[in-house]
């Protein structure tokens, strides 16, 4: 039987067509409308959250106008008058963008769980302090706080704690400690204890003790203006929350609290005052709680500890920048200017963050004018200032700040629980004095930046200024690592009695030739005695996932620096812990003490004895090979303007502009 398609069956599949395409059309339409409807329920949502707050400022005394627009009757904060001396500058406008590259990827901007430069970028942006520095006298002055009283009880405390010093501390105590390693780390266990037996008595286990006097207080007076982005007030409550928030072990916040381990309590005198209690004298009490940055309660609260640990881009806060649109890996990195920020509006509509995992990519981007900012290396810095056309169109920044960090190796002296070839001193020692420092300052660096031996700037008077760097000796680093078991037995590197080749991987982050050019550099250096480095070139992610979990042989990286820095997380025994920034797990009982006799001395001139008596010691233990402090190497686009060099550095971003006629981004 033959099957045949007739006029009859092609009407009746066109009918069937033009009903399902109108079905289509229809659902589309409904789409359409649903999403308006979604959009009018959202804006009607964000209005009603606009009335609320400002119903609760008008119930907390203050009365804010438009909420794209900052309150303009309230007292402006010393430390904003350059943000709004910069809007009456000839020729300000407002508008444009700057758009920064980075040489590596954004993993997470998660407030206290990212832990790295580019995340605090970002952060820095979007969360507040309670205070900030004047960039010029460096002194502190008010931003979510208006005032602030200290109370000095330290020498009610040193009263208590002297006799209870005299009191020897027990294995039992010791082994209870939340930072002593767990039975299964055996040796480190053993080491700790060992260690801590010989320390004695904590300055932070007395602080603890309930009959303890409190060691002083900073009580914070809150501006009563402040809001979050989402148009909620920032109160006290906020306060509390952060401290108690980062103080919660289930969140993966080591590096903050260690920052914040001698604070007692953070508690609520009112709406806005709130009061830190220290509970052991800490000589930067009143700067840890001015650089205190406030997360909003309401926000961070509805998330368990693991889906906060887990998150990439939970990030709200009270500054001048917001999160455009949700983030995650892989997206561009973007912030959109606050509509409700609270005080002087910053000039860019938004700040751009482009990845890039290549150097050359991103000195090509930055020729090429795909991007505004550049930190360069010492030779993509001395090619740039070369080529007329990007001279022409940029401006060129380099100098030796005295808060500059320092670059350096760290020998990780404990893996797996297991002591390695680096937790002999004379091994780590032999590895600084096969480093030939003048060759790498001047062949790397190209003479950009002057020599390190230890944590402290050569501008800080924590640094003591007699030590001078380990001189390239072969023959004595031959010697030490004699003593130390490894001899040349002619098998062209080094072994021991057990016959264990002396070959380590040197882990550095990839796709940065500075970085690059360095450790092939130090491979030669060493080869020459016969001791083998091999690189280990990892991606950003990668190499943070490697310092936390301490999986590297060794590892090089560069630390940030202050005015006077605090080196109790990099240095002290107790920070050896997974994701302290000990990640060497060095361990020194005599360093331990010096930093924590001088993290509570008030007296300054005896403080900088004791913080140099521990660079003599940190100079002659060499958990770092400490290599150089290097110079800042910045271009600028040249249409941004009122850009300018202060002591610690370039003038801050929300001080800058473009006039209206050189603006190009808007898409």
């Amino acid at each position: 039987m033959e099957n045949r398609f007739g006029l009859k069956d092609f009407v009746l599949l066109a009918g069937l067509g033009l009903v399902i395409v109108l079905v289509i059309l229809s659902m589309v339409q409904f789409d359409r409308q649903w999403d308006q409807v979604q959009a009018i329920r959202q804006k009607l949502e964000q209005q009603a959250i606009d009335l609320q707050a400002i119903q609760q400022q008008i119930s907390r005394g203050v009365v804010q106008q438009s909420s794209t627009q900052p309150a303009t009757n309230t007292q402006l904060p010393p430390s904003l008058e350059r943000v709004a001396a910069a809007r009456a500058l000839p020729g300000f406008a407002e508008g444009d963008w700057v758009v920064s590259g980075q040489g590596g990827k954004f993993s997470t901007i998660t407030p206290v769980v990212s832990g790295d430069a580019y995340a605090n970028e970002v952060q820095s942006n979007v969360l507040e302090t309670l205070c900030v520095r004047d960039p010029v006298t460096l002194e502190w002055q008010g931003l979510l706080a208006e005032s602030w009283k200290v109370t000095d009880n330290s020498a009610a405390w040193d009263a208590y704690a002297l006799a209870r010093w005299a009191v020897p501390v027990t294995e039992a105590e010791v082994l209870a400690e939340p930072d002593c390693p767990p039975v299964e780390e055996a040796d480190a266990r053993k080491a700790y204890v060992q260690n801590r037996m010989k320390q004695g008595r904590k300055d932070d286990n007395i602080g603890r003790e309930p009959n303890c006097p409190s060691a002083g207080s900073v009580r914070m007076k809150l501006r009563r203006n402040p809001t979050f982005s989402d148009g909620k007030p920032l109160t006290a409550d906020d306060v509390v929350f952060t401290f108690n928030w980062i103080m919660n072990p289930a969140i993966d916040a080591p590096r903050q609290r260690a920052y914040l381990s001698r604070i007692r309590s953070v508690t609520k005198i009112a709406d806005d005052e709130v009061e830190f209690v220290f509970s052991v004298p800490y000589f930067e009490s009143f700067d840890l709680v001015a650089g205190f940055e406030v997360m909003p309660k309401h926000y961070y609260e509805k998330f368990s500890p693991s889906d906060f640990n887990s998150s990439t881009g939970f990030l709200l806060g009270s500054g001048p920048y917001m999160l455009g649109d949700p983030w995650k890996p892989g997206d561009l990195m973007q912030l959109v200017r606050n509509p409700r920020y609270w005080a002087v509006q910053s000039a860019f509509s938004r700040l751009v963050y482009r990845e890039f995992t290549s150097r050359v990519a991103l000195e090509t981007a930055f020729r090429n004018g795909e991007i505004d900012s550049l930190t360069a290396s010492p030779e993509q810095f001395v090619g740039l200032k070369k080529d007329a056309s990007v001279a022409d169109r940029s401006q060129a920044f380099e100098y030796q700040s005295a808060v500059s960090g320092y670059r350096y190796v760290a020998w990780n002296q404990f893996r797996r629980g297991k002591p390695t070839m680096f937790a002999d001193k004379r091994v780590r020692q032999a590895m600084t004095l096969l480093v030939d420092q003048p060759r790498l300052l001047s062949d790397v660096m190209l003479d950009m930046a002057v020599p390190a031996t230890g944590p402290f700037n050569p501008a800080s008077k924590q640094n003591d200024p007699t030590i001078k760097p380990y001189a390239y000796d072969p023959a004595r680093a031959a010697k030490l690592l004699e003593e130390a078991g490894w001899r040349d037995r002619g098998e062209g590197v080094l072994t021991n009695d057990a016959g264990e080749r002396f070959e380590f991987k040197l882990t550095y982050p990839s796709a940065n030739p500075n970085y690059e050019k360095m450790v092939l550099l130090l491979r030669d250096l060493y080869a020459r005695a016969k001791v083998r480095l091999q690189p280990d070139p990892q991606e950003w992610s990668v190499f943070r996932d490697r310092l936390k979990n301490k999986e590297f042989d060794s590892i090089t990286l560069a630390w940030s620096a202050g005015i006077e820095t605090d080196i109790y997380q990099m240095f002290h025994s107790t920070q050896t812990m997974a994701g302290g920034d000990n990640f060497m797990s060095y361990r020194s009982p005599e360093l331990d003490k010096l930093i924590d006799t001088a993290r509570r001395t008030l007296d300054e001139n005896k403080r900088m004895e004791l913080w140099r008596a521990a660079h003599r010691q940190i100079y002659e233990d060499q958990p770092y090979t400490f290599l150089f402090f290097p110079k800042a190497l910045i271009f600028l686009d040249k249409r941004i303007s009122n850009v300018q060099k202060l002591p610690l550095g370039l003038n801050s971003d929300r001080e800058w502009f473009v006039p209206k006629a050189s603006q190009r981004w808007t898409k």
